[in-house]
């Protein structure tokens, strides 16, 4: 009898997978929107994307929609007014996002309203989509003050130390002002060329293990990174998190001029972020987009200048000497080019190529000529280049042989024929036979 219940009280206390293994739930085949609007900034960041399966290749090049009508109403330059999005084409060749006149800019404290109604092809049905969001920007976020590695009260434009290792793990606290509708804050640093990124501890540790030149390893590409999320929750009973925003010294470079940018932002940005985001397939994504998925939030950016400097006996490697060495090395794994394998090396590819071509300084390069770029690169290469671009087509015409021959290499997507059909029918490309 004893043996038994052992046996039951071991079976009710035990967890297996029925307990916790999560529900099948029906996967989302609509519209998926991510749009931000920025204190001071017009309308940049409006994106829609469909789910694609599992087969089917992404282009971002060309609309996935046949039309697309978004708007999006609410404070621009102090008045009250409606905006009509244009695709984000002449810029980002991108007709997926959308963006509103330069001129009219986002107010602080703005209440905001999105609307799309989309036309697109859903599962081979033609689909009319509307969709609905609200949100807002903050009242209030400012810096106030902020303290380097070594404690010291510092203000924006200062010079502060990169230290070493250990020292780089420490934090820089920049301490605000904010209005109780402050969901939370990300922060990002914005930079240019002229920065030299530092050795640091993660250097300190690799060199035990290797003797590899790590130059490449400090390659950054782009003028921004992420540094750090702070949700506005509060610490015991004292403190909320984003009374004192920690960014640690090994995030930052040596050498250089930095902005860091402060964007508070809405509750639901951060519940959209930890549900999205988190690994438990258990926990599902919380969206504020009315029958569609994804995040609609308002932000309030604070800026807050910050020079920096180290020690003579600091190593450090300057941004495009880093870049250079990782695109010039080879992946070991595919024994590929870095400079062919990865999208953030098509700068240092055209000049590769342009090299090849002649001696003169380089053009822009959409002013490369297409034959002598045919001449250079193999034909599995020259596609390679102009999916780094996303076949600009529409900027560089050589681009459209090169959608052709992609086309043939197998892959899967209605977008795909639809626009290699488009350009075969108004070209005479010998590709297309």
């Amino acid at each position: 009898m004893k043996k038994i219940f052992f046996i039951l009280l071991l079976l009710l206390s035990c967890q297996g997978p029925w307990s916790y293994y999560p529900e099948n739930p029906e996967t989302y085949q609509g519209i998926w929107i991510y749009a931000y609007v920025v204190s001071g900034r017009p309308v940049e960041n409006v994106c829609l994307d469909k789910l694609h399966s599992l087969k089917e290749v992404r282009l971002q090049g060309f609309a996935f929609y046949e039309e697309a009508d978004v708007k999006i109403s609410g404070s621009f330059n102090g008045e009250e007014m409606s905006l009509s999005l244009e695709p984000d084409i002449i810029h980002n060749n991108n007709p997926n996002c959308f963006v509103g006149p330069k001129d009219l800019l986002a107010d602080v404290g703005g209440n905001y309203e999105l609307n799309i109604s989309i036309t697109w092809d859903s599962a081979g049905k033609k689909t009319i989509s509307k969709f609905r969001a609200e949100t807002y920007i903050p009242q209030e976020f400012k810096i106030l003050r902020a303290y380097n590695l070594q404690k010291q009260q510092f203000n924006p434009g200062e010079t502060i130390l990169y230290l070493p290792a250990p020292m780089d793990l420490q934090s820089n606290y920049f301490i605000p002002k904010y209005s109780d509708d402050v969901g939370g804050v990300f922060v990002s640093s914005i930079f240019d060329h002229d920065v030299f990124w530092g050795e640091d501890s993660i250097d300190k540790f690799i060199e035990n293990f290797s003797n590899r030149n790590d130059t490449a390893r400090k390659a950054q590409f782009g003028d921004s990174r992420i540094l750090i999320s702070v949700e506005n929750r509060q610490l015991g009973d004292i403190n909320k998190a984003i009374d004192s925003i920690p960014i640690m010294g090994i995030m930052m470079p040596a050498i250089g001029d930095i902005k860091l940018l402060f964007y508070a932002t809405t509750p639901d940005y951060f519940k959209f972020r930890n549900t999205f985001f988190d690994s438990d397939s258990r926990v599902e994504p919380i969206y504020n987009i009315d029958v569609g998925a994804g995040i609609f939030a308002g932000m309030l950016v604070d800026t807050f200048n910050v020079r920096l400097d180290t020690l003579s006996s600091i190593k450090v490697y300057p941004y495009l000497l880093a870049q250079e060495y990782f695109c010039d090395e080879v992946d070991e794994r595919t024994n590929t080019p870095n400079l062919v394998l990865h999208r953030e090396c098509v700068e240092y590819w055209d000049q590769f190529i342009w090299d090849k071509i002649s001696t003169q300084p380089m053009p822009p390069w959409y002013d490369i000529p297409g034959d002598k770029l045919r001449e250079v690169l193999s034909s599995e290469e020259f596609v390679t280049w102009c999916e780094h671009r996303y076949f600009p087509i529409g900027k560089y015409p050589p681009c459209g042989s090169a959608l052709v021959l992609y086309s043939k290499s197998g892959k899967n997507s209605p977008i795909l024929d639809r626009e290699v059909k488009k350009w075969c029918e108004t070209n005479n490309d010998p590709e297309c036979g």
